[in-house]
């Protein structure tokens, strides 16, 4: 089972509480089933995407206010993803209670979904006041277009090789860039963005690379979770991924180091559609362990945080934000939930 190395930055309570508070005084007072459902899908969550899109705000302009729109923007883009997930893969659970699609049904999943995306401009068109230029604007949803489209072709990947039998490393992380990397990386350089980065181009690209990389092993780290998380931390079964014969990079190199009876084993627990058996569980996972394709996954994610970290030595930032981006790097890379 996984432990996380360190707990929660003390500071990263008060940018969660002043999100929570944003997105609950917009989207608290509704009593529809189609209100009820959005407010759900937008409840708990680390607020990961907003939380970079004001650091990097502060980073730049010493204030994050100003990124509070555009951060709410991105968890309204990332909730939406998540229902779509959720009615891609079936899913019944979600952050420990029943997914929106499981609660409400599958008509009001999507509309709830779509309502959720519809408020996306409405929040970045408030930039349009601070910058009549437009250039903002025109920045912001440049951004915001492009990663969400990568986010969708980064979800049909990952349903494409759930059909496959031989995945590439390399295909999984093209993957993974594409379906979290894009949206954490896009949040990330939007906060720039309206912290003052029209006209800095490299400080921009540097905060999309900094969140694109910390995106991938967030990504990682929940691959990890599915097989060897503890189920209570979780909120959801363990090995839900695999159960839809996703291929993630422990499941990638456990299969390159096997041998041709226990890959055969494998391959038919990921092509199964009846509920797994306990004994099968077991197996895999020890299988993963034997092969140390745990520690190989963990390796990768640390490349990625490590990548990240990099990427702050190459801009000039105030000591105070390089700390809390580089500590709060550490905490989501070590997350057992």
């Amino acid at each position: 089972m996984l432990t996380p190395s360190g707990s929660a930055p003390t500071w990263l309570g008060k940018y969660v509480n002043r999100i929570d508070a944003r997105i609950t005084g917009r989207f608290g007072d509704g009593d529809t089933s189609l209100d009820r459902a959005m407010k759900d899908a937008l409840s708990g969550g680390k607020r990961v995407r907003a939380i970079l899109a004001l650091l990097w705000c502060e980073a730049l302009s010493n204030n994050s206010e100003t990124a509070m729109p555009v951060a709410v923007a991105y968890e309204l883009a990332h909730a939406a993803a998540l229902v779509q997930d959720d009615i891609v893969d079936n899913s019944d659970l979600r952050r420990g209670t029943k997914s929106i699609v499981s609660k409400y049904g599958l008509r009001s999943a999507l509309l709830a979904s779509n309502m959720l995306l519809a408020q996306v401009p409405t929040e970045i068109s408030e930039y349009g006041k601070l910058d009549p230029s437009g250039e903002t604007l025109k920045k912001l949803f440049e951004v915001l277009g492009e990663s969400y489209g990568a986010a969708i072709l980064g979800e049909f990947l990952d349903l494409e090789m759930a059909d496959k039998n031989d995945v590439l490393e390399t295909e999984y992380e093209s993957m993974i860039r594409l379906k979290t990397g894009a949206l954490v990386g896009a949040s990330s350089a939007s906060g720039a963005i309206v912290g003052g980065g029209i006209g800095r181009d490299e400080i921009v690209k540097a905060a999309y690379r900094f969140g694109e990389y910390l995106g991938m092993a967030y990504q990682v780290r929940d691959d990890l979770l599915d097989v060897m998380g503890d189920q209570k931390a979780l909120g959801k079964p363990i090995f839900s991924d695999i159960r839809s014969g996703k291929k993630n990079v422990i499941v990638i190199h456990t299969l390159e180091e096997c041998s041709q009876e226990d890959k055969r084993f494998l391959t038919r627990l990921l092509d199964r559609k009846e509920p797994f058996e306990e004994s099968g569980i077991d197996r895999a996972r020890s299988l993963f362990v034997q092969h140390g394709s745990i520690e190989y996954a963990q390796a990768f994610a640390s490349k990625y945080v490590e990548a990240a970290r990099s990427v702050l030595d190459s801009v000039e930032l105030k000591d105070e934000s390089r700390a809390k981006l580089l500590e709060l790097s550490g905490y989501l890379a070590d997350r057992s939930y």
